[in-house]
């Protein structure tokens, strides 16, 4: 009488064991996978062109050593557009779930393999036409306008020639915006830029002699004394004619002070991880799947950095007023998204 209870009690545990894992195992079996997400970037030229490319490279540095459990894959000098589109095709293959094409030539090809894309992969690009946001596209670019007010303010300020210059690679949005704002910052300061500012186009982001010679050639014949540049090549060849000359410079993009350290007054950083970090969260929280996006990079987030240079103080208190009434929107920068 005493033997069946225990073995009664013995059964009736082994079933709750079996029930048990059982039930686990259904759960384990439905619950759903948790993967590393696959993330790739593609950039147009090289990461160490001092410019536009290395500004996003830096980023995705930055942005890796945060979250450092996603699988991140790159590559550069991807510039022709039949290659840039067997590179876009070549990750979605491998199974990346978000990929960045660094300028405005990826937007197209990206939104036409988004289309024939049926699983979730997202894509980001970095200053193209917003035409070419969908459901899957995102576009991001930077408030030039914004910095460019800063710049405009600043040449005009240390100008003592009171002529002063932009010359930019190609115009592309980011320029034409930055030169809008450029102008502002002029007339802010209390001139008229159509008597004192020049703006040279080079149709090239690459032609640093191209660049170097229009610059000295301002330099020379219309006593510019303070330039800024943007666009890989050309923002070298610029930098290198200012300081043949011995006039001051304004960077774009990226910090370089040891090209020119006593002649570059003013840094524009863009910090492109700021983007970077919102659209993965945006991925992570299903955000993405509402639409595609326009991201700024601005000064109200930080995605644009003032640093200084060979600035005289007072000129530089000048700047943090600016900066704060830009951000409050106190002025008009030539712009709005």
């Amino acid at each position: 009488m005493g033997v069946a209870p225990r073995f009664s009690l013995l059964r009736v545990g082994v079933i709750v064991v079996i029930i048990a894992i059982v039930v686990g195992f259904i759960g384990f079996m439905h619950a759903p996978r948790v993967t590393r997400v696959k993330m790739a970037f593609i950039f147009p030229g090289s990461i160490t062109d001092g410019d536009w490319n290395e500004a996003a490279y830096r980023a995705m540095e930055a942005f890796k050593e945060k979250y450092p459990d996603i699988d991140i894959a790159w590559v550069q000098g991807v510039y022709d557009p039949a290659q840039i589109e067997s590179v876009i095709r070549s990750y979605v293959q491998q199974g990346y779930n978000l990929i960045v094409g660094v300028g405005y030539q990826f937007g197209l090809p990206m939104a036409k393999i988004a289309n024939e894309t049926p699983r979730e992969v997202y894509f980001l690009v970095l200053a193209t036409d917003p035409r070419y946001v969908g459901p899957k596209v995102n576009i991001a670019d930077v408030r030039t306008d914004q910095s460019g007010f800063i710049s405009g303010y600043v040449m005009i300020s240390l100008s003592k020639s009171k002529s002063v210059a932009f010359i930019a690679g190609m115009a592309v949005p980011r320029a034409t915006r930055s030169e809008l704002g450029q102008r502002k910052g002029i007339e802010y300061a209390g001139y008229n830029p159509r008597e004192v500012y020049h703006v040279y186009y080079a149709g090239d982001f690459h032609d640093v002699v191209k660049c170097k010679l229009a610059t000295l050639s301002l330099i020379d014949q219309l006593k510019v004394d303070v330039v800024k540049s943007m666009g890989n090549g050309c923002s070298l060849g610029a930098v290198s004619a200012a300081k043949e000359r011995g006039a001051f410079t304004l960077s774009s993009g990226t910090y370089h002070p040891e090209l020119y350290p006593e002649g570059y007054a003013l840094y524009e950083i863009w910090r492109w991880e700021v983007i970077y970090e919102q659209w993965y969260q945006d991925y992570l929280s299903g955000n993405l799947k509402k639409g595609g996006k326009m991201y700024w990079l601005s000064l109200e987030n930080g995605g644009i950095e003032i640093i200084k240079g060979n600035l005289p103080s007072e000129l530089w208190n000048e700047v943090q007023t600016l900066i704060s009434k830009i951000v409050k929107g106190e002025v008009d920068t030539g712009f709005r998204p």
